[in-house]
């Protein structure tokens, strides 16, 4: 009788920990993997700095829109900058070999003039770190 209750009770534990979890959500607003960016190293203060950001994926398993920057300027002139995306149809279960690439421009008008250190981060790894001279 207790190798029964054993097996049985072996038996649904397998069970209970192998069945998959639909609580996940479908769609999301997250971070996309910034890969570069393109800098200037001076401008004349009254003009933006403009970033050309490259960002994006080699396999993905959603539909990803590009939303905006995240950008916190965390000590006077100096910027941390994440892409942020909105991720529609999310199948957890496969990734898709589909090359998906976003190119676009940041723009951050300086105030005064200084050294503005712009820093590129792919989640929470930085990826790049720009200096720009305002003069």
């Amino acid at each position: 009788m207790h190798l029964f209750l054993f097996f049985a009770f072996a038996f649904c534990f397998t069970v209970s920990s192998c069945k998959k979890s639909t609580d996940r959500p479908t769609s999301k607003t997250d971070y996309i993997p910034i890969h570069s960016a393109i800098t200037p190293n001076n401008i004349t203060l009254g003009q933006d700095i403009q970033s050309r950001v490259n960002m994006g994926f080699y396999d993905h398993s959603a539909d990803v829109t590009f939303l905006n920057f995240e950008v916190k300027e965390t000590i006077a002139r100096q910027y941390d900058i994440r892409a942020k995306g909105f991720y529609d149809n999310i199948n957890y279960e496969i990734s898709l070999p589909v090359v998906m690439i976003f190119d676009t421009t940041l723009l951050i008008r300086p105030t005064v003039t200084g050294q503005y250190i712009l820093k590129f981060y792919n989640f929470s790894q930085l990826v790049q770190s720009d200096t720009v001279q305002v003069n």
